[in-house]
């Protein structure tokens, strides 16, 4: 039996009890503390470098002033920020110099323990006032080209970590697969991280820590330059994370949801993240401040998809009760309310001139939508029983995938090209590679299958859930 969207949408609700050991007894306070919680893990596993007879790296971990103070490089904690927290990452073993030094990392429940004392405000003791979260200061706005391909070489990963941050014993659905526009890099959701593949060898380059939950959205800028990350803690939070794809530097962490992000997306130009979930609500957000521009209700259901049009000049978003809405993102006017779903949409892809919108929903069918008058040009059933992804190619070609166990290609018109072989699974979601050249898709069972558009014949396999160092295995949560 093919399970329903809902359920593999709260896959990420479900995923996340309460850790054993320290993250127990820290849940049950309403904040984690450093002298109660983290000082001693600090004893445990940092105190032989990092302590005032011996500060390795000009840092002090022993006390919360030397934490606060941070080492020869500069601060290593940012209140509110595990991305951006170097502590964290270093443990995490993401950045360099790792801690501990020639050692495994520290337990995963541990370094919750990290995280939750970042994000709750570096308090000291239980008495202690939250330190001020800093805002994000970095200014990722560009000047989108007539087709958005930046100048000079487009963005490859180098460098990244390519180690997962950990493997499940039972890999999870890939909610969501994303293609660079310009260069051959992929993007998959996993566990708690997503994993960047070259789309031409299909060779893993980068592994980049989602830290705010389970990854629901994984999308790359216009330009190439920038991976956007969204999902969170299913009835607890949701936040947006960007990274820059050449280095996989974290540029900023967008939102402060109380409920998983499940549709995302970053502007052409950079300047605004959008983002919407169970809330009901679609928000815009400036990247340059981390500040909230526009907050639109107009939804009456879960916001599932959010899709900015290529140009920047419209921004279009979807729920679960079948409406798709067209605003402009400088003021959050509606446009256009472009009805036809009778049931839920799950997936928005422009074309690239911007002049076409495809949706694809729980009716099976994929609508194309022209935006000067905001008329219904083609609408067909792509996969009945449900079609869950869509995307078009540069050259407006169609993918798509749905609960049949299908992906297939369409020309402009539906008029079908390829039906992909795939076997007894559930794809989820969609992409073509950057030249087109390939079809890409994510599965409920946590597979990645590649195809060639032209033939329909599978090339090979991306892992969403590959190896850690020594092995390392994480319960599936």
């Amino acid at each position: 039996m093919i399970p329903n969207t809902q359920t593999f949408l709260w896959i990420p609700a479900l995923a996340c009890g309460l850790v054993a050991g320290l993250v127990s007894r820290a849940s049950a306070q309403s904040r984690v503390t450093y002298q109660e919680q983290v000082l001693p893990l600090v004893e445990t596993h940092c105190s032989k470098c990092h302590n005032p007879d011996k500060k390795k790296g000009d840092l002090d971990l022993t006390s919360y002033g030397g934490v606060m103070k941070g080492g020869g490089s500069g601060p290593v904690v940012q209140s509110g920020s595990p991305d951006s927290s170097k502590l964290l990452r270093v443990i995490q073993h993401l950045e360099d110099p790792t801690m501990p030094p020639n050692k495994p990392p520290i337990p995963e429940k541990e370094i919750e323990v990290f995280r939750r004392w970042i994000v709750d405000g570096l308090l000291e003791t239980t008495a202690s006032k939250a330190v001020a979260a800093v805002k994000p200061a970095v200014d990722l706005t560009l000047k989108v080209s007539t087709d958005g391909k930046p100048e000079g070489a487009p963005a490859m990963p180098s460098g990244l970590p390519l180690t997962p941050v950990l493997q499940t014993a039972v890999p999870g659905a890939v909610l969501s697969v994303a293609a660079s526009p310009w260069a051959p890099v992929a993007a998959l959701t996993g566990q708690k991280q997503v994993l960047l593949y070259n789309s031409a060898t299909l060779e893993r380059v980068g592994v980049l820590a989602f830290t705010n939950g389970q990854p629901q959205v994984a999308r790359f800028s216009r330009s190439g330059g920038v991976l956007l990350a969204a999902g969170g803690r299913g009835g607890k939070s949701g936040r947006v994370a960007l990274w820059e794809v050449a280095t996989g530097k974290p540029l900023a962490l967008i939102g402060e949801e109380y409920d998983s992000v499940l549709g995302a997306d970053v502007s052409p130009d950079q300047s605004r993240v959008a983002l919407g979930g169970p809330g009901r609500l679609l928000k815009i957000y400036s990247t340059s401040t981390g500040e909230l521009e526009q907050k639109i209700k107009k939804h009456t259901d879960w916001v599932t998809a959010v899709a900015f049009s290529p140009n920047g000049q419209l921004l279009a978003s979807a729920d679960r009760n079948g409406a798709v809405h067209v605003w402009d993102p400088e003021n959050g006017q509606e446009i256009f309310a472009l009805a036809g779903h009778p049931a839920s949409v799950h997936a928005l892809s422009w074309r690239g001139d911007s002049k076409v919108l495809a949706s694809a929903g729980e009716d099976g069918t994929v609508k194309t939508w022209e935006l000067e008058g905001g008329k219904l040009v083609k609408s067909w059933v792509a996969h009945e029983g449900g079609t869950l992804g869509v995307a078009f190619s540069h050259e407006g070609l169609i993918a798509t995938c749905g609960r049949n166990g299908k992906v297939r290609t369409w020309d402009a018109d539906g008029g079908k090209k390829k039906t992909m072989e795939l076997g007894n699974e559930l794809p989820l979601s969609v992409a073509f590679s950057h030249d087109g050249v390939r079809v890409l898709a994510g599965m409920f069972s946590g597979k990645v299958f590649v195809w060639t558009a032209a033939d329909g014949k599978r090339v090979g396999e991306l892992d969403s859930n590959p190896p850690v160092a020594g092995g390392r295995v994480a319960a599936s949560r």
